[in-house]
């Protein structure tokens, strides 16, 4: 299964677009639920992760992913200190 995350045309919401074989599935998550959605699935997939060695080994055998990863986070991080930083904590 693939996935793709897109803004909507108005910018008012994320399409969550999945791709399994000949099926094109897609859900429209308005904001800002749609953040927090992703919040939480990030959360969860992170406790996860850390409890779980058979998943850490998978990790660790994809070289770059670790890397990846932690740059997405990176940048979520960024992009949320600034929408902070302009809207006001």
């Amino acid at each position: 299964m693939k996935t793709r995350i897109n803004q909507s045309k108005t910018g008012a919401a994320l399409l969550l677009t999945f791709h399994e074989g000949f099926s094109t599935y897609t859900i429209t998550l308005p904001m800002p639920y749609g953040v927090r959605f992703f919040v939480e699935g990030l959360q969860t997939a992170l406790k996860t992760l850390g409890q779980s060695e058979v998943l850490q080994g998978k990790l660790n055998a994809r070289n770059g992913e670790k890397a990846e990863i932690q740059e997405g986070l990176r940048k979520a991080a960024a992009l949320y200190d600034q929408f902070l930083s302009k809207t006001g904590r």
